[in-house]
């Protein structure tokens, strides 16, 4: 059976000041580091995907009503840290950059994550960013989920994130009409407009354009753990992560 009970620890990571990150190159206690990647491109614009996520503390794209998510400060502020609960864990992650320039961007979002557990996995996440750029001539758009974290289990913390990130890229999609991104000359682009199909680092990273993959290429989601996918449910995601764990 698999645990998803979650619990959290009120541990803040602060590792910036002003628009300048630093990301530790250790990590504490008994915790390894790991890097996950996703790649996701929709066939929507960058105002588009930017009317979806481009609140801080507008999480319904991640399952979490508005009403849900309390801010101690600013929204959109370096510095501000966002507080909800999701699948049973209070989740902490405090804004290291911020930059939403109109259209073309790109957008860069960058926060840290308190201590999170689920069951016997323990990680934090140094840094968690989300860029998004506009491709193919402006009609399509491309999110890049890049997470640093520290784990006592980096493949299972990498297969947590990877599901989470990717849930969250389809989410946008799906409430802007839920099309598939194929290729810029389907959306009547210029080719050389195209958006990149490969991550730019390697470690525990998975690129992931078009269609939605329920499966990580840190950790493979197969038979009952591939069912409890759920696009866009940050509990969901989270579920399928304890699933990972099962024993």
């Amino acid at each position: 059976m698999y645990n998803s009970k979650l619990a959290s620890a009120f541990a803040l990571l602060a590792f910036t000041t002003a628009q300048h990150v630093t990301v530790p190159t250790t990590c504490t206690g008994n915790f390894t580091g790991g890097t996950d990647e996703v790649l996701y491109t929709v066939p929507y614009t960058y105002d588009q995907v930017m009317s979806i996520i481009g609140s801080y503390k507008n999480l319904t794209w991640s399952g979490n009503p508005d009403d849900t998510v309390k801010l101690n400060g600013t929204d959109n502020t370096v510095g501000t840290a966002r507080t909800y609960d999701t699948a049973g864990a209070h989740v902490i992650e405090t804004i290291l950059t911020y930059s939403k320039p109109p259209s073309p961007g790109p957008y860069d979002e960058v926060h840290n994550t308190a201590v999170l557990s689920v069951g016997a996995l323990s990680f934090y996440i140094p840094y968690d960013g989300t860029t998004v750029t506009s491709y193919c001539d402006g009609k399509a758009a491309q999110f890049n989920f890049t997470a640093q974290y520290c784990a006592n289990n980096a493949t299972a913390a990498g297969a947590i994130l990877h599901m989470l990130h990717l849930a969250d890229a389809v989410t946008v999609g799906t409430f802007l009409g839920g099309q598939n991104f194929t290729s810029c000359a389907a959306l009547g682009a210029s080719g050389a407009s195209a958006p990149p199909t490969a991550p730019s680092t390697t470690a525990g990273s998975t690129a992931t354009s078009g269609a939605p993959a329920a499966s990580s290429s840190v950790v493979p989601a197969t038979g009952a753990a591939a069912t409890m996918y759920t696009a866009g449910i940050g509990a969901g995601a989270l579920a399928l992560g304890a699933a990972l764990l099962a024993v």
